[in-house]
């Protein structure tokens, strides 16, 4: 599959609530997952995938949960969901809890610390 062919299905299949992509290719033993709007800015027609899935908000919450379910929770602030993020401070030592909202950057950025990249298919 080439990248002209995904931006043809994601424009087939019309607006959705999808702002994730998992992708991966067919030389590589891992997956890696990127907001819909960073893979299509970088995306070339040529590009050649050996597949992909489009995510909601809840499925990329269920794939960060999966990989930190210990340093990870759902909470509420003000009336408003909010992630909470426990995490190491580099070269510091300590333990330190985020609170952030639940939105796609959010969500994306501690998906990224967590996994730093090792995303296994």
């Amino acid at each position: 599959m080439r990248g002209y062919e995904i931006v043809k299905e994601m424009r087939d299949t019309g607006g959705s609530k999808r702002c994730f992509i998992k992708w991966w290719r067919k030389e590589n033993d891992f997956a890696d997952y990127e907001l819909v709007d960073t893979f299509l800015a970088n995306l070339r027609p040529e590009d050649e995938f050996a597949g992909y899935e489009l995510l909601t908000m809840d499925q990329m919450w269920v794939e960060l949960r999966h990989r930190a379910p210990r340093r990870v929770e759902l909470g509420r602030s003000h009336g408003t969901p909010v992630i909470r993020w426990q995490h190491m401070i580099p070269g510091e030592g300590t333990v330190r809890e985020e609170i952030l909202p639940f939105d796609a950057p959010s969500l994306m950025a501690v998906f990224e610390e967590e996994t730093h990249g090792d995303t296994l298919c």
